[in-house]
């Protein structure tokens, strides 16, 4: 079982990373963001509904002015031996018609829900809805929370509850540090991942470094690139250049991230980052097209890395 969940897991990640290719990074995230409010709401309704088995006429009027012509398309009673599913999720299909049609209609609706239903704050807010059903069908209260009270509960929830406990140790690490600060980290560690795979086809190619690259990591990285020159006149090479300067980077600019414990949050965060698996799969695509001849300038690590944030696979690639 433990293996099909995985090949599943795998399968999913494929689907979504190649439906992601189709569109910029940049229009994913924001997607992704503007998903995940909507399913804050939707657990918030289904909050609701769980313990009231009804639309409260109060929650009528909100779903009328957030989602017109939601509840009059459910007024006709289903047909005779029909079991609808549950008027949660029909709204939440609603939602995906109305507000993601743009995604579903350019085939990358499901790359929004895979980076979705992985971010903490979705997770936190479906362990509000778990904790307040319980709560409210053991005593059901005089009022229930707000949209924006319910948000706030939310953002104090545990977002590893239905997580493994090897998913378990990383949320617990992010909570070692403020979220501001590790925020600031993931995008310092996008920017040094980015920095290495810009670097990465000139290191270990076993050529001259272009003086481009030398500059660069002389700029942000004084030392490592004299001491992997050296490294390479010794073994010749080993095409590991590009894993040590990853480990460089995160020994010395990630430091205090490692001394206090929550480095493994940053990892975590940019692992299913859409600018991460872009500047990932633009590296690829470089390799590939300078796997005969290094390309003379070698481009600055401004041009490459604006050149990685506006790349999207089309059918000629």
């Amino acid at each position: 079982m433990h293996k099909s969940r995985v090949r599943l897991q795998n399968l999913a990640r494929q689907r979504a990373d190649e439906q992601a290719r189709r569109v910029p990074w940049q229009r994913l995230e924001e997607s992704r963001n503007h998903y995940i409010a909507w399913q804050e709401f939707c657990f918030w309704v289904r909050s609701i509904l769980e313990v009231e088995d009804r639309v409260p006429d109060w929650l009528a009027e909100i779903l009328r002015e957030r989602c017109p012509g939601f509840l009059e398309a459910e007024t006709p009673a289903p047909a005779k031996g029909v079991n609808p599913r549950p008027l949660s999720l029909r709204l939440e299909d609603w939602i995906d018609d109305h507000f993601f049609n743009y995604a579903k209609s350019e085939g990358w609706f499901n790359a929004i829900t895979y980076y979705a239903v992985r971010d903490p704050r979705y997770r936190r807010a479906e362990a509000c809805w778990t904790e307040c059903v319980e709560k409210w069908q053991e005593a059901k209260p005089a009022q229930y929370a707000t949209f924006d009270e319910w948000k706030a509960m939310a953002a104090l929830c545990d977002d590893a509850a239905h997580l493994s406990d090897e998913e378990r140790k990383i949320c617990a690490s992010a909570k070692l540090v403020h979220p501001d600060r590790l925020a600031a980290a993931v995008a310092q560690y996008l920017d040094c991942e980015a920095l290495a795979y810009w670097a990465r086809h000139a290191l270990e190619s076993g050529s001259t470094v272009p003086s481009e690259i030398e500059r660069e990591l002389e700029l942000r990285c004084p030392g490592f690139l004299e001491r992997e020159l050296k490294s390479r006149q010794r073994s010749g090479g080993n095409g590991q250049e590009w894993q040590r300067l990853m480990r460089w980077l995160g020994d010395q600019v990630f430091r205090d991230a490692q001394a206090e414990g929550w480095f493994n949050a940053v990892l975590a965060q940019v692992h299913n980052h859409p600018r991460a698996i872009r500047t990932m799969e633009y590296a690829d695509h470089c390799h590939e097209l300078w796997s005969s001849r290094m390309p003379e300038p070698y481009p600055s690590f401004y041009e490459w890395r604006q050149e990685a944030d506006s790349y999207v696979e089309t059918s000629s690639d």
